[in-house]
């Protein structure tokens, strides 16, 4: 529902969704927050900025045809959220003064509605963002990464950190790895919902199960997981999707995925990053582009559909060849199709990794943007798919907060 009016000269639309609340003050900037009152968006001026549960909040804006993107912290986040609090404080004090004219009594009703959720934004400035952050820190840790389909399911960590964690270009998980006992998990999940409350209604696409490499629990512990899912949660009744990597990934058989589609697996994410052997050991990635292959294959085969990730711009120049030629075959091999999504991720070289360095001593020479979209379209350009092909996105991890 769309709520006009004009106080002054001053222009208002309230927009009540489902899951959300947008405020509009003449058309710039447009501001929204969840049903608990939590500040997700502002778009001013052609710049984004999305905050998410943990406190961040990225800034998103364009020129010519790059997009530059920053991660605020400090005073300038605070900035951010202060002035989304005093957008939903103007409008509702607004509202309150001069009463809106309605066209129908179902407006009326909503603007009861609206009057409450701008209640609880208008109060969501930056001490009261800070302190929800620290609670967020409490009950999820950190949430390392999601593939850009998931950013609005619901986050559960059945584990803590990444089975392997020795990937030289990721700096993700650091803190060790750890599989949740059923009872600690059922007491995670209390603590989401008890934490989101009404927020939850935004992230409500579906379950995503944390960590990094959530499927490469042994069976025997992660059926009882997949059971808390489905008692606690009405979302996992909307799918359950997960990340594995190629190598753990290929123990399972397809009649333990087929198992797991029963109780909510919708999706399993895959990082193959590349199918070139050699890149792999490189940047110290467990398996080969073989065993990538065959555990979308057996995923597939269960009736589960996947994503996988492909970096370009992984090893530069020096492995470019191999790594189009053999990612390619590698992909072919999968047969990916309709439902299916094939990301293509940049690589994004991070101080704190150790890429960098070996890269630099390797003498690897790093690609251009050009370069890396050369790349990938070159890799997209050698796919076969036998009927309708998966869909193709862009995968870019300096976008993501939760």
């Amino acid at each position: 529902m769309v709520l006009h009016a004009r106080h002054g000269t001053t222009a208002y639309i309230v927009s009540l969704k489902a899951h959300s609340i947008a405020v509009s003050v003449d058309g710039s900037p447009v501001v929204s927050w969840d049903r608990g009152g939590r500040l997700y968006s502002v778009y001013d001026g052609g710049v984004t900025w999305r905050r998410g549960l943990s406190g961040q909040v990225i800034e998103k804006r364009r020129a010519g045809d790059e997009r530059n993107r920053v991660l605020l912290s400090g005073d300038d986040a605070d900035r951010v959220v202060d002035s989304a609090a005093r957008a939903a404080r103007t409008t509702l004090e607004h509202m309150n003064a001069a009463p809106w004219r309605w066209t129908s009594p179902v407006d009326r009703v909503v603007a009861q509605e609206a009057r409450a959720l701008l209640a609880l934004a208008s109060g969501f400035d930056a001490a009261a963002a800070r302190a929800d952050a620290r609670r967020f820190g409490l009950v999820f840790g950190r949430v390392g990464i999601l593939p850009p389909d998931q950013y609005l399911s619901l986050v559960v960590q059945a584990t803590e950190g990444c089975s392997f964690n020795t990937c030289t270009f990721c700096d993700l998980y650091r803190d060790g790895y750890r599989v949740k006992t059923v009872e600690e998990f059922r007491q995670h999940v209390a603590g989401v919902l008890t934490y989101l409350g009404a927020s939850a209604s935004l992230r409500s696409r579906g379950i995503f199960l944390g960590a990094a490499n959530a499927l490469a629990v042994p069976m025997a512990r992660l059926l009882p997981i997949f059971e808390t899912l489905l008692e606690d949660l009405d979302a996992a009744r909307r799918g359950v999707c997960a990340f594995v990597d190629g190598f753990t990934g290929a123990r399972k058989t397809m009649a333990e995925y087929r198992l797991l589609s029963h109780l909510g697996l919708r999706r399993v994410y895959i990082g193959l990053e590349s199918g070139h052997d050699p890149l792999l050991a490189f940047v110290r990635k467990p398996g080969t582009g073989a065993d990538a292959a065959e555990t979308v294959r057996t995923i597939k085969a269960a009736g589960v559909h996947v994503g996988v990730i492909v970096m370009t711009g992984l090893g530069g120049r020096q492995f470019a060849e191999g790594h189009e030629r053999d990612t390619v075959a590698v992909i072919n091999a999968m047969r990916l199709g309709e439902g299916d999504l094939l990301y293509f991720s940049d690589l994004v070289e991070v101080p704190t990794t150790s890429y960098p360095a070996r890269a630099a001593d390797a003498k690897l020479g790093s690609l251009t943007g050009q370069e890396r979209t050369a790349q990938r379209d070159r890799i997209r350009a050698g796919l076969r798919f036998a009927a309708a092909p998966p869909q193709f996105a862009t995968y870019d991890i300096r976008e993501f907060t939760y």
